[in-house]
């Protein structure tokens, strides 16, 4: 359920042409509205949620290193 919700309310990833690099994984909901609330709650407290969730949204080609919940990095390697 969690996992379902983050993947409706994350924004399209920043995607580059590197072997590695690191993105700011961003929200599409409006600002200030319950919506963003609940997506930063989950990328708090419900982190491995949060991650299988960008990882589901990640291209074939790209493989998930980490996620830094504390600054919301996502780094991945070209495969």
């Amino acid at each position: 359920m969690i996992v379902a919700h983050v993947l409706e309310l994350l924004a399209p990833l920043d995607l580059q042409d590197s072997e590695e690099y690191t993105i700011k994984v961003k929200t599409n909901a409006e600002p200030y509205s319950d919506d963003e609330r609940q997506f930063w709650r989950y990328q708090s407290r419900f982190t491995l949620e949060f991650c299988k969730a960008v990882e589901s949204i990640l291209p074939p080609e790209l493989s998930f290193l980490s996620y830094n919940h504390l600054t919301n990095d996502l780094t991945v390697v070209r495969r």
